[in-house]
């Protein structure tokens, strides 16, 4: 099988890593001939390369992409001739050139779905975002629903120093961008009534200067560390105590993912994702969304009780292995290629 995926963005976001966990799981497969469109980004060719996947890049210049990005992007995708394309996030499926490949569309939010007209079949990763498209129309049959894997391929890292951790002090890990979406502020809200705890956020964005000085006024600079941009998750899930993500807004939420994967116990926000994969004290405690009391409380639940920590854990590997492993994640996304492809050879010869 002959498979390219493309990935038309610049971000660092969820999606756009996520993006190269898959891309770097498929580069192991010896099934599976892979390449990769991508623009011309120095830090994400950087680990591609690492995890020795072949890509190639499109211009970015200021004279060079004008003239010569969308013929690239043709020429690319006529020269490997795949069998079937995976478009990542709306642009690449804008984009997609047209081609005798399938092309699957792969989305991980509530996108327009008319971003994917160019698209034969979509893979969503939560059954909410399942009746998403298809209350925009899309046919039932031709979407599919495959969640994300948890692992963090050691191929993609980026080792960095780690902050140090006072004496005696427990590590929270929080991660995502520093958007409102992402409700930091809940979490620095939270930590005054948190004693013995070191708050390390990994993400960087808009709000980085106000979420600096709402720890400054609440007495707790100290204990916050915001950390940027990081390609070194897992280093700081090992460092990690808890892992807590506040979001108020999530699709669905690879950090709980991780956070499962690395053995670690989850605190999140009770939002759309997070609340699917989570079973409130099994594999997992949730809070109200924006509830700076219940985080503080749960936080502080999870810390004096090793037992509870152990038993989330222990469950969190059993849910991650089941359902939300790459083994799994990427067996469907194997089968699924397959079927899609047969049914499209079949369809040939008629």
């Amino acid at each position: 099988m002959k498979l390219m995926q493309i990935l038309l963005s610049q971000s660092e976001a969820g999606a756009e890593t996520y993006f190269e966990k898959v891309a770097a799981a498929f580069a192991k497969d010896d099934v599976i001939e892979q390449r990769l469109i991508i623009e011309a980004q120095p830090s994400r060719e950087v680990r591609l390369h690492q995890a020795e996947v072949d890509f190639r890049t499109l211009p970015m210049g200021r004279i060079t992409k004008p003239l010569f990005y969308n013929q690239r992007l043709k020429r690319e995708v006529d020269q490997f001739d795949p069998d079937l394309i995976l478009t990542w996030v709306n642009r690449a499926s804008r984009k997609c050139p047209s081609t005798s490949a399938v092309v699957v569309g792969r989305l991980g939010g509530y996108y327009d779905i008319t971003n994917y007209r160019k698209c034969d079949h979509l893979i969503v990763n939560t059954p909410d975002l399942v009746r998403h498209v298809t209350r925009h129309d899309w046919p039932q049959h031709d979407v599919s629903m495959i969640s994300n894997f948890g692992e963090l391929p050691e191929s993609l890292d980026v080792p960095e120093s780690l902050p140090s951790i006072p004496d005696g002090h427990r590590v929270l890990l929080s991660l995502g961008r520093l958007h409102e979406k992402k409700a930091q502020d809940v979490l620095i809200r939270a930590l005054p009534d948190i004693p013995q705890a070191t708050l390390l956020i990994a993400g960087d964005g808009e709000l980085k200067s106000s979420l600096v000085d709402l720890a400054a006024s609440l007495g707790i600079a100290d204990r916050v560390h915001l950390l940027g941009l990081r390609k070194d998750v897992r280093a700081l899930f090992a460092l990690a105590d808890i892992c807590v993500f506040p979001s108020r807004f999530e699709p669905l939420g690879n950090v709980v993912l991780e956070a499962w994967a690395t053995g670690t116990p989850i605190v999140a926000a009770a939002s759309q994702g997070p609340s699917w994969l989570i079973e409130d004290g099994c594999n997992g405690l949730l809070f109200d969304v924006d509830n700076v009391i219940q985080c503080a409380a749960q936080v502080n639940r999870l810390l004096a009780d090793g037992q509870l920590a152990e038993r989330l854990v222990e469950q969190g590997r059993r849910t991650f292995s089941q359902e939300f492993s790459m083994e799994v994640v990427i067996g469907r996304y194997k089968a699924l290629f397959e079927d899609l492809i047969a049914k499209q050879d079949c369809g040939r010869t008629v």
